[in-house]
């Protein structure tokens, strides 16, 4: 028996307010026809989602872990819902892009801006997620462009190389190691390192580059580049991180070093090859690579 759509958004709404008598509110429906929807979705499910008590509902820990998916899939069926909406209207400026958060700053917002400049109709709908997630939603057309890190063998897919982003290490400016003209082993010992999430691509380019080195690193803290870049702002330690999101000065107080590492990774938009694209994701394209060439000619 498969989880209802209807169940999943009770569940949903449930985890935001805390209580099943505000989400039959916000859902209009009866407090007993929630109760039953949702003693259907734990049955549905296998789970016992909530711990139930004088005080109320309480996550379980398996609720906990499904919230991220429940939420991304709502997020899609919105998106779904404004297509389906442009398409009903006649309506074909429409475009949509998924990217990595990090990638968002430097290669959606500057982009986007000239899309709309050319297009002041259109609607955009632009969401983030992890590298896997993006390049499987282009995979299936759910997105007409993406931005990822490095191309990936797929017949479907066509990547388009725009720029190649240096690894070096992030720190404040007032840090022992930003006078250094080149970051060494050794001035890495002591240090609260901040990594990339193990299994990313980016954490698995600078594991090769480690390997050649035979240098193990055990990062204090594993999570993605924002929030990287937002602990080392903050004093919390340093990292060895992709270097993007500094050419745009949103982090006045960092800098980045060179390390002993020569990591280069390639940032690509993609398209699914196999789907027609429509005219304003052609356009967008086209924008996509006119900028990059020419930010790279000024670089």
């Amino acid at each position: 028996m498969k989880a209802s759509i209807r169940g999943l958004e009770l569940f949903r709404s449930i985890m935001l307010t805390g209580s099943i008598s505000k989400s039959s509110v916000e859902l209009n429906i009866s407090q007993p026809t929630a109760s039953g929807l949702l003693k259907r979705l734990e049955d549905s499910v296998g789970l016992i989602l909530f711990e139930r008590s004088a005080f109320g509902l309480s996550p379980t820990p398996e609720a906990i872990k499904l919230l991220p998916e429940v939420d991304r899939m709502f997020q899609h069926l919105d998106h779904v819902q404004t297509k389906i909406t442009n398409i009903a209207e006649g309506d074909s400026a429409f475009l949509s892009v998924q990217s990595l958060p990090s990638m968002s700053q430097h290669f959606v917002a500057p982009t986007i801006k000239i899309l709309c400049e050319h297009f002041p109709k259109a609607t955009i709908s632009i969401h983030s997620g992890q590298s896997s997630q993006v390049v499987n939603s282009i995979r299936m057309g759910a997105f007409d462009v993406g931005f990822v890190y490095g191309a990936r063998e797929n017949s479907m897919l066509e990547y388009i190389p725009l720029k190649k982003i240096k690894f070096e290490c992030v720190l404040r400016a007032d840090h022992r190691l930003a006078q250094h003209s080149r970051v060494e082993p050794n001035d890495l010992r002591n240090e609260n390192l901040i990594l990339n999430r193990s299994g990313t691509y980016l954490r698995n380019a600078l594991n090769r580059a480690l390997r050649q080195h035979d240098i193990p690193l055990s990062p204090k803290v594993e999570t993605g580049t924002l929030q990287a870049y937002d602990l080392i702002n903050s004093g919390v330690g340093i990292g060895i991180l992709d270097t993007s999101l500094l050419s745009d000065n949103h982090y006045p107080d960092l800098v980045a070093v060179p390390t002993f590492m020569n990591i280069e990774v390639e940032a690509c938009a993609i398209f699914n090859k196999t789907t027609p694209l429509s005219r304003v994701a052609h356009q967008y394209l086209t924008i996509v690579q006119d900028f990059f060439h020419t930010v790279g000619k000024v670089d």
